[in-house]
């Protein structure tokens, strides 16, 4: 068996192309139940932020994950299958454990350290196992994840500072136009969306209104907030004369702020208006940049921001690795424990020690001329015993086990062979 990453992140892939890759809820879920029908993928998690789209699995040595997740993709977005392609890399073995811990440190995020991330993991490994596709390797895996995100922001200090691509879009517009002098609107009601609107209420921001589909959910979040107005989506565009600033961020699959929604709204337009777009697929369409009162901003836009944060960080980042490869050394070492034939041959041997103990233990009661044949039934005896235990986990032979085989192997270190360890 092997672990597997198949990736495509903001690293190396533009926004206008991480769009064309993003999938709703239930695509996802489409593809993990496709996965739990291929008997090759043992365990699989889809992890997808507005920077990232990474397919973990854990599957036979010989199987094209590369291809079947091509496959995938093609079936849910058939005009993406080019893109992903083109952009994806995929990485095995114990570099895909690294990869994930520093993923739930934030190490690898666009705003390092910030602390989204970890929840966004844990959302991927949850809608895992509601498809019954992690187990015994990524329940560990994704749990020690957890716990490197953990370590990470309480051992170190690289969440100082901003901690969000929320917040770095707020101190983006900081930079542009003096907040306490205007009036904001948020589309969106989400978790980035009510960071960006409570960014700006403690920068300052006098008058903020809250656009989303679901105007019960904006509501919720209004309340939250105290003192913002809600608005449906289709009002937007008469609400743009009062505004200053527009920052969008919702889940849509496509835009939700169109140049033929707001042409006639911003032609004649006579202030500036700024517009930061951090959806990924991008809530604003790109057009609407032609206007010469609107000034366009989208995530792979707040580097100056981001490269402020990575600097107060860089200092952090050590630590933070140190961290990340004692746990994945420690998983290493796991994975290892659970190599076939060095249980197998350290079981026997305790066995046979055991055994060997016993019948010196009691040779003196039955005679001299008897202790090799109460050595003999001893070994016997404990062969007969670990005959069971010892086929089931050799039962499909080679490397290639079953779940429920690796939970025998994993069962058969915790009860006979961990206390090894400490002798």
């Amino acid at each position: 068996m092997k672990l597997v990453l198949n990736n495509m992140t903001y690293h190396d892939c533009p926004v206008e192309v991480r769009e064309r890759v993003a999938f709703a809820a239930e695509q996802r879920r489409y593809m993990l139940r496709k996965m739990h029908a291929e008997l090759a993928v043992s365990e699989a998690v889809i992890l997808e932020t507005c920077n990232r789209l990474e397919f973990y699995a854990y599957a036979k040595k010989d199987f094209d994950c590369s291809g079947f997740f091509a496959e995938l993709i093609g079936q849910v977005r058939p005009g993406a299958v080019d893109a992903w392609t083109k952009y994806s890399a995929e990485t095995s073995g114990i570099d895909v454990v690294r990869h994930l811990f520093e993923v739930a440190a934030g190490l690898d995020s666009q705003m390092i350290g910030e602390n989204q991330i970890l929840s966004q993991v844990k959302s991927a490994y949850t809608g895992s196992l509601n498809c019954r596709m992690s187990k015994l390797v990524f329940h560990r895996l994704f749990h020690n994840a957890f716990r490197v995100g953990k370590a990470v922001r309480t051992e170190t200090n690289i969440n100082c500072g901003a901690v969000s691509i929320g917040l770095a879009a707020v101190e983006l517009a900081k930079s542009k136009i003096d907040v306490p002098a205007i009036t904001a609107m948020v589309v969106g009601a989400g978790e980035n969306a009510e960071l960006v609107a409570r960014y700006l209420l403690k920068a300052g921001l006098p008058h903020l209104i809250m656009a989303n589909r679901d105007t019960q959910k904006a509501q919720a979040v209004a309340s939250r907030l105290k003192g913002a107005q809600v608005i449906g989506l289709a009002d937007i565009a008469a609400r743009l004369a009062e505004v200053d600033l527009l920052i969008s961020s919702t889940a849509a699959a496509e835009p939700v702020v169109t140049y033929e929604g707001v042409k006639d709204n911003l032609a004649s337009r006579d202030r500036a208006l700024l517009i930061i777009d951090i959806a990924v697929p991008r809530d604003i369409e790109a057009a609407i940049n032609q206007f010469e009162c609107v000034s366009l901003y989208n995530i792979d836009d707040l580097n100056e921001q981001i490269h402020r944060t990575r600097e107060k960080r860089s200092s952090e980042i050590p630590k933070a690795r140190k961290i990340v490869e004692e746990f994945t050394d420690k998983f290493a070492g796991w994975m290892q424990s659970l190599d076939l034939v060095p249980v197998i041959s350290r079981l026997t041997q305790k066995g046979l020690e055991l055994a060997h103990s016993e019948a010196a233990r009691y040779a003196k009661d039955f005679g001299e001329g008897n202790s090799e044949k109460l050595k003999a039934f001893a070994e016997s005896l404990v062969k007969k015993v670990l005959h069971g235990p010892i086929s089931f986990i050799k039962d499909g032979g080679g490397e290639e086990l079953s779940t429920e085989q690796l939970q025998g192997v994993d069962l058969i270190n915790k009860m006979f062979l961990s206390q090894d360890e400490h002798d």
